[in-house]
């Protein structure tokens, strides 16, 4: 029995070192403070939430309640433990953001026409494509909305000449929305986190880029949106 109030207490302790990682190792690391906090930018926080609480609960009494020093007024079930440990692990080792992505990154030069773009996003179903110069400059996301608004500001007499107009003329226009870029290595929680910093800038995040070195001008290997983040929820919640 002492055995799994061991295990226990070790994989809480460690949670609670991650938490104070999360929030800048602050001076108030109350663990349920900082399971507050980090539930607004953690997937893993947010769908266990709930039963962390409930372990910080049962730590409390382990802790706190001890009628010696080798008998507990409560002790946690081996499921509990591993529950436990589970999350644990989840946070030491967790998935890179890559899994989350969509790849590989259909991309275009800034001389692609706009036409051959439009029949793009009509074939593959997406709503952004990366652009870069013939020397491989990120220059901006080009998406539907864009296009639709540049349409709109582009009529004459009801008419919409798109001849010649290639994704340069658009990316022109200044309707360039905010982009990021992370290593493909780099871990969910810092996909994450610069999309919580984005709201916390009250600047919208269109998406991250992924490369291998994290720079705008390598390859792109995958590319984030909100809705892929979605994924990371549900994962969770299956595992």
């Amino acid at each position: 029995m002492n055995d799994l109030v061991e295990r226990f207490e070790v994989a809480f302790n460690q949670i609670h070192q991650h938490l104070k990682e999360f929030n800048g190792y602050p001076k108030n690391d109350n663990f349920v403070e900082l399971l507050q906090r980090s539930k607004l930018k953690h997937s893993v926080i947010r769908v266990h939430f709930d039963l962390l609480k409930q372990y910080a609960k049962l730590r409390n009494a382990l802790v706190h309640e001890r009628i010696r020093d080798d008998y507990y007024i409560a002790t946690p079930h081996l499921e509990v433990v591993e529950s436990l440990e589970h999350i644990k692990q989840t946070l030491d080792q967790p998935p890179e953001a890559l899994e989350f992505a969509t790849h590989p990154v259909i991309f275009f030069k800034d001389t692609s026409l706009l036409t051959e773009i439009m029949t793009a996003f009509d074939q593959q179903g997406v709503s952004q494509f990366p652009i870069y110069s013939k020397d491989n400059e990120f220059l901006g996301l080009l998406t539907n909305d864009g296009i639709v608004r540049w349409i709109a500001r582009s009529v004459d007499n009801n008419v919409v000449n798109l001849a010649g107009v290639t994704a340069k003329d658009v990316l022109q226009d200044g309707l360039n929305p905010s982009i990021e870029f992370l290593s493909s290595h780099g871990t969910v929680y810092e996909l994450e986190e610069r999309f919580e910093r984005s709201l916390e800038e009250e600047r919208k995040l269109k998406a991250v880029i992924l490369t291998e070195s994290g720079k705008a001008n390598d390859a792109p290997l995958g590319i984030v949106t909100t809705w892929d983040l979605i994924k990371v929820d549900r994962r969770n919640e299956d595992e």
